[in-house]
C-alpha cells in the first residue's frame, strides 16, 4: 500500500481584487507503506494545505492523492491527523477525548472505554485518565491528541508539528515515544516539521519542499539505523545536505 500524490495544484483564491496565491505547483509524491517521511520547507510554503488535502479537508484543484489506489476525495476513516495545538476537548477528561472518535462511531460505552483505558496505560497515562486537559502538561497533552488518533487504527497519520511548541527536553521525549509507538503499530506517517534535526532523527524520508508554490525540490533517504544517534557523522551530514538545499530557498 502506497500514498499517491499525484500532481497536486492549489490556489488560494484572489481578496480584495488581487491576484489567486498559488499555494501547490504540480507537487507529485510517494510514500510507501510502513514509512515515516518527513514534509520540511520554508514557513508559508504550503506543508499545512498539503497535509488538509491528503486528509480529505480541502481540495485540490488539479492532481489526485490515492490511497491504496483509490482516490480520497474527502474525510476518511483510513487517514488520521494529529494537530501541533492538541484540540483536546477541555470538557472532557483524558479518558473521554481517547474514546471521542470510538463514541462517535456509534461504538458501545463499555467496549470503547475499555479500549481508550488500554491506550492510555500503554502511553504512560493510564493514572491520569480522569484528569482533564489542563491539569496535564503539554506533552502528556500531545500523547493524548496522538492515542486519540491511533484508536481509530488509520493507515496513514499526518502530524503537523505535533512537537512544535514543546521545549527541548520534552520534545526530545516525545520525538522517542512516537518512533516506539509506531514501530509497534507500523502506520504510515507523514510528518510536517521546521526542525531538521528532528526530521533526520525520526524519519525514512526527508521531502524538501519549495518556497510557494511548493513542489518537491530533493527527497533525502536516511538508512541510518535506529535507534539513531542526534550527533553522529551520518546525522550531520544529512543534515548539511537538507540545510543546503533550504538555504538555497531562502536566497531566492
Amino acid at each position: 500500500m502506497s500514498l499517491e500524490l499525484q500532481g497536486l495544484v492549489k490556489n488560494f483564491p484572489a481578496q480584495g481584487g488581487g491576484a489567486e496565491v498559488p499555494v501547490l505547483d504540480g507537487l507529485a509524491a510517494t510514500v510507501e507503506r510502513g514509512r515515516l517521511v518527513s514534509l520540511i520547507g520554508p514557513s508559508g510554503c504550503g506543508k499545512t494545505t498539503l497535509l488538509r488535502i491528503i486528509a480529505g479537508l480541502e481540495q485540490a484543484d488539479q492532481g489526485r492523492v490515492l490511497l491504496e489506489g483509490g482516490a480520497i476525495t474527502g474525510p476518511s476513516a483510513k487517514v488520521g491527523m494529529v494537530f501541533q495545538q492538541y484540540a483536546l476537548l477541555p470538557w472532557r477528561t483524558c479518558l473521554g477525548n481517547v474514546e471521542l472518535g470510538l463514541e462517535m462511531a456509534g461504538q458501545g460505552a463499555a467496549m470503547r472505554r475499555e479500549r481508550a483505558r488500554g491506550y492510555l496505560d500503554a502511553f504512560g497515562l493510564g493514572e491520569f485518565a480522569g484528569r482533564y486537559p489542563h491539569q496535564l502538561s503539554g506533552g502528556m497533552q500531545q500523547r493524548v491528541a496522538i492515542a486519540r488518533t491511533l484508536i481509530l487504527g488509520p493507515q496513514v497519520v499526518l502530524m503537523d508539528e505535533p512537537f512544535g511548541s514543546l521545549d527541548s527536553q520534552t520534545r526530545n521525549a516525545l520525538q522517542e515515544f512516537l518512533l516506539q509507538v509506531w514501530s509497534g503499530q507500523g502506520d504510515t506517517i507523514v510528518f510536517v516539521t521546521h526542525n531538521v534535526d528532528e526530521a533526520v532523527f525520526l524519519s525514512d524520508e526527508v521531502l524538501v519542499l519549495s518556497a510557494r508554490p511548493a513542489r518537491v525540490l530533493e527527497r533525502f533517504s536516511i538508512t541510518e539505523p535506529r535507534p539513531r544517534d542526534r550527533t553522529s557523522e551520518a546525522s550531520n551530514a544529512i543534515r548539511r545536505e537538507i540545510l543546503g538545499v533550504l538555504s538555497s530557498q531562502r536566497e531566492m
